[in-house]
């Protein structure tokens, strides 16, 4: 890093100083590595507007006695504000405005920051409109620098909201925008993009009073006007088909003339231009008179699981499912961790209930979410799943039981047998300044040359992000990128979530990564950052359907001055609105869904917390940001799912799932919803559910209104439910609202 300081031997030769020319500036070429620093105290014109190590409460202080001071500011000194105990009516009030010019830098794009922004300071670009700027939001935005340089007033105007105090302005840094043509473009093995060869996932469950409720998907393949025959068959009976003519406006069928107390199968056919196609995989039911929404697979053990996923294992064109157990989570930070009771355990069952294999994750992985990403999905093309984790070696815990040592592997094992068959070195600690943050580490597919899925792996989250790249073919991990928060500069450190989504933001056909405030094109460079720090959720898919292209919906951890809840343009990170009041800590998963019919797209919700980090404030705003609500009691957030017949989604609540309009199905929901995703049947959604001993499939009986694709053959939403086995569960989005279409 180029240090920019006067030479200087003396407190008093600051008053008389000139900014220098700086000789390493002219003798090392300026690289992306390299920010331009500038000293405040330096830049900043009117001098009469400070005092040396002497507070008033007119003027700022130069304070360079104070404690620790060079380890707590930039070359030791600070300019440091009187004290604001309440918010000035005007800049002149207390200490006056410092004017900072910089004249001396080259012109370019630069994202530019400030230090020692802890409590706020107003801030403006030309002398006459001020905003508020504290905390994270120290970054101020990527700027063109022209030949007469750059300037900035800073006034100590606003008070901090729960620690009022001084001010302190230490520094200004320049971060030039690296090439974002310094790394290839990737070219996987695939000819054609990969995808799963779905079979018609026909589920058969009881819908009362004898009755069967039938349903099966539509596909990409189909061509517009297909139909379909519904058959039933029983011991010693002939098929029967069940429908008159062909079916051809929705995907489902009721039947109400199923012969109790034998074991009915149900299969389809598809119609076009009179011919009947091949007979589809068969359900197995025997009707009863009381109806039941589930499906259940008998687990190995009395046992609960706390992830799921969702691939077909052994290429039969139907989904199988790989849990991680029991149902229990350690945060790694300091006031919530303690030493794991035992091991997490990854089981592979196929969708009839066969057990596949178990494996043991051992004492190099703590029993978190955070230690232990896991992704299920066919990275080499073959029909069939991998499973994908991260694994250590042996027993390396500390005396207290943390692990902060030891081999670490992204590990692919065979999803039908469970095998090794491929390991690559995960990114390692030595980045990273503490536990806590060194043990966040996640995992997505990404398809970064629009036909090859690739695996993503990170580590980091609230400071330093370490991501890499790698395509797999059977029995080897190519790596084909990685990446840094120093190759961009300060606006994508800490910018990482507690997910990560793939998605073609730039209509280019090939997907960016989001790490969360920030995105990496699908090359391995930074495309954008919103440079608001840490997001606790972030929802990307067409909200807006009224604009083009893909929307993101972000709930803000870090402290905001405003645009804590927002929504963001996903292919250039433009802020498109925001809630423009303070937010102290947007927690948890919020929700992003079409829940109100009323209103057109989706609609968002999110909680604020108090100083005990409970529910507080809460709002539900439209897709154009207008607040709907702010007196709902949803907590931090809720589930939705796809259930009854119309193109919006429902709340789950408890054990009950309900309309936001009105409208209720109690008692539905029987244990802990560990994901939601079209699975079986027709478009409407499924949900994953952890019971004592079961993986329960809830799916729907309501008959529909009409016939979808099957979601799962959207990119985006396939992409969202392979990482809910990792990560916070949020719900899946779409790459069109389903009730624009």
């Amino acid at each position: 890093m180029l240090a920019f300081a006067l030479l200087r031997s003396s407190l008093g030769k600051w008053f008389s100083a000139t900014p220098l020319l700086w000789l390493s500036f002219i003798a090392a070429p300026l690289t992306a590595q390299q920010p331009l620093r500038f000293e405040a105290e330096d830049v900043t014109v009117n001098r009469d507007a400070w005092q040396v190590n002497r507070t008033s409460e007119s003027k700022w202080n130069l304070w360079s006695t104070d404690q620790d001071a060079q380890r707590k500011w930039s070359e030791g000194v600070v300019l440091q504000s009187p004290r604001v105990l309440q918010d000035r009516a005007s800049p002149d009030e207390g200490a006056p405005p410092l004017h900072t010019v910089i004249r001396d830098i080259p012109p370019g794009q630069y994202e530019v920051s400030l230090g020692g922004v802890g409590r706020p300071l107003a801030l403006s670009l030309d002398g006459e409109t001020w905003r508020k700027i504290e905390g994270s939001s120290r970054y101020l935005g990527l700027f063109e620098v022209g030949p007469k340089g750059f300037e900035l007033w800073i006034d100590d105007r606003y008070a901090s909201r729960d620690n009022p105090g001084a001010s302190y302005y230490d520094y200004v840094e320049f971060t030039p925008l690296p090439d974002p043509n310094r790394k290839p473009k990737v070219l996987g093995f695939a000819q054609d993009r990969v995808e799963e060869a779905l079979g018609r996932g026909v589920v058969a469950l009881p819908a009362g009073d004898g009755h069967v409720y039938v349903g099966w998907r539509l596909l990409r393949v189909d061509v517009s006007n297909v139909g379909f025959n519904v058959y039933r068959r029983t011991p010693g009976a002939p098929s029967m088909k069940l429908n008159d003519t062909p079916l051809t406006k929705t995907t489902d069928f009721v039947d109400e003339q199923s012969r109790p107390g034998v074991v009915n199968e149900y299969y389809v056919t598809t119609v076009h231009d009179g011919k009947e196609g091949s007979p589809s995989s068969v359900a197995r039911i025997t009707p009863t008179e009381i109806a039941s929404n589930y499906l259940s697979i008998q687990l190995q053990g009395d046992i609960t699981f706390q992830k799921c996923g969702i691939a077909d294992l052994n290429g039969d064109g139907e989904y199988d499912y790989v849990i991680k157990h029991p149902n229990e989570n350690i945060d790694p930070y300091e006031l919530y961790w303690k030493p794991s009771p035992d091991t997490y355990k990854v089981e592979a069952y196929l969708n009839d209930g066969t057990f596949l294999w178990r494996y043991d994750l051992g004492w190099a992985i703590e029993r978190g979410i955070w230690y232990s990403p896991m992704v299920v999905y066919d990275l080499d093309g073959d029909g069939r799943a991998e499973v994908c984790l991260k694994a250590g070696e042996g027993d390396p815990r500390d005396t207290d039981g943390r692990v902060q040592s030891g081999p670490e592997h992204l590990l692919i094992l065979d999803g039908l047998t469970g095998q090794e068959v491929a390991r690559a070195e995960w990114p390692p600690r030595d980045a990273f300044n503490n536990y806590n943050r060194a043990s966040r580490n996640q995992m997505c597919v990404a398809y970064l040359d629009g036909k090859t899925p690739c695996l993503i792996v990170e580590r980091g989250t609230y400071d330093v992000i370490q991501v890499r790249a790698y395509e797999y073919r059977p029995g080897k991990l190519r790596e084909l990128w990685r990446w840094s928060d120093e190759e961009e500069g300060p606006r994508y450190r800490g910018q990482g979530a507690h997910s990560m989504h793939a998605a073609d933001v730039d209509g280019d056909g090939r997907d960016e990564v989001f790490l969360g405030s920030a995105v990496l094109d699908d090359h391995g460079v930074g495309l954008w950052s919103v440079g608001l720090g840490h997001p606790d959720h972030h929802y990307v898919g067409d909200i807006d359907p009224d604009r083009p292209g893909l929307e993101v919906y972000y709930g803000i951890e870090t402290r905001q001055a405003k645009n804590g809840c927002c929504l963001v343009d996903a292919a250039s990170g433009k802020i498109l609105w925001g809630i423009d009041t303070p937010t102290r800590h947007v927690h948890s998963t919020g929700l992003c869904a079409d829940i109100d019919p009323n209103t057109p797209g989706l609609e968002c919700y999110s909680s604020d917390t108090d100083s005990e980090k409970r529910s507080e404030r809460r709002w539900l705003f439209d897709a154009k940001g207008n607040v709907l609500r702010d007196d709902l009691n949803w907590g931090f957030g809720l589930r939705t799912v796809y259930w009854d017949a119309d193109a919006q989604r429902e709340l789950v609540q408890g054990d009950d799932i309900i309309k936001y309009r009105g409208g209720r199905y109690p008692d539905l929901v029987r244990g802990s919803i560990i994901g939601v995703a079209d699975v079986l049947g027709d478009w409407r959604e499924e949900l994953i559910v952890s019971a004592r001993g079961e993986l329960r499939i809830y799916s729907t009986t309501i008959p529909a209104a009409d016939r979808r694709m099957c979601l799962m053959q959207d990119p985006l939403y396939r992409a969202d439910v392979c990482i809910q086995a990792m990560g916070y569960t949020q719900g899946p989005m779409s790459t069109h609202c389903l009730s624009a279409e």
